[in-house]
């Protein structure tokens, strides 16, 4: 037991936060059960009901610091989850949980090609690029210069190598 007046108070505290945190995270149980057992029952309707209010008291806990924001996103996920589930398994057609995630995947990538911002460039390299691409007429690229190229590079490094190894 502490001995110190300031101890004694952050014990005190600290089990009383402790009694609290219990009793958000034993209602958020009770919820999820209810839920599942309406789930589990067929009852839809009253399903998607309780799923909002379960919903509500795990985002609350998450903000009050009581669970962690992943652990409440993955909470919220299953449940969602499961009543999609349901719906599809009672609708007996094609729902969003029989979507393939390819699809998903690739509307995401298309969303962050349109997001991502242009590459700063300052004016003087801008007018410059411009200026260069306006003077220089567009060459075709040939087997023959393209061969040249390959050729050319290693024998520059072989020769930047031996020199500094000759030092």
């Amino acid at each position: 037991m502490a001995n110190i007046k300031s101890a004694k108070k952050r014990i005190k505290v600290i089990n009383r936060q402790k009694a609290e945190n219990k009793f958000v995270k034993a209602t958020i149980a009770t919820a999820t059960k209810k839920f599942r057992a309406l789930v589990e029952a067929g009852n839809l309707v009253e399903a998607e009901a309780k799923l909002k209010e379960t919903i509500s008291l795990i985002d609350s806990a998450e903000s009050k610091g009581i669970l962690h924001k992943n652990n409440a996103s993955r909470k919220v996920g299953r449940l969602s989850y499961a009543l999609a589930k349901a719906q599809f398994e009672a609708n007996g057609a094609k729902a969003v949980v029989a979507e393939k995630p390819a699809k998903k995947v690739a509307a995401k990538e298309e969303v962050v090609a349109e997001e991502k911002p242009a590459k700063k460039t300052t004016t003087k390299k801008a007018a410059a690029k411009t200026e260069a691409t306006e003077e220089k007429p567009a060459k075709k690229a040939t087997k023959t210069t393209a061969k040249k190229e390959t050729e050319e590079k290693p024998a520059k490094k072989t020769a930047a190598k031996k020199a500094t190894k000759a030092e």
